[in-house]
């Protein structure tokens, strides 16, 4: 495998893991939120943002067959999104003493897709939060 289908693969499975452990039946907390901090609060070169910066800044993805960068840009949304839906799920589930932790993941994870965004050339929206779409004033 080539280094660009080391990070499909990779981020692959980090999208099914955090999908699989939202759906659960009973939701493993502990591994919820390990899965979670891994995703969006690593240090600048390390995790998901670093494949991010190898493959998909424009001076980097050239390099590379265009229809793999385009998959890994997929992949990505996916795992904005799966990243987003658990902090939602965790969000629901933690106790008031958790609540510092959980507002420091989700500035966390504005910061990762703030990054990605500009990274990819597009604007990767947030993951609503439980309750926000309902307050519109209509």
């Amino acid at each position: 495998m080539n280094p660009i289908e080391v990070a499909i693969d990779e981020m692959s499975r980090k999208v099914s893991e955090l999908n699989q452990l939202c759906n659960m039946e009973e939701v493993d907390m502990i591994r919820l939120q390990l899965k979670l901090q891994g995703s969006v609060s690593v240090k600048v070169n390390a995790g998901p943002m670093a494949y991010a910066r190898a493959f998909l800044e424009e001076k980097n993805a050239k390099k590379y067959p265009d229809n793999q960068v385009k998959l890994l840009k997929e992949i990505f949304r996916q795992f904005a999104e799966a990243c987003g839906q658990a902090l939602n799920v965790n969000e629901r589930l933690i106790k008031e003493d958790q609540v510092e932790y959980q507002e420091e993941m989700r500035a966390h994870y504005r910061d990762m897709l703030t990054e990605l965004s500009g990274i990819m050339n597009e604007q990767i929206p947030h993951t609503r939060q439980p309750g926000t779409e309902r307050h519109s004033a209509y």
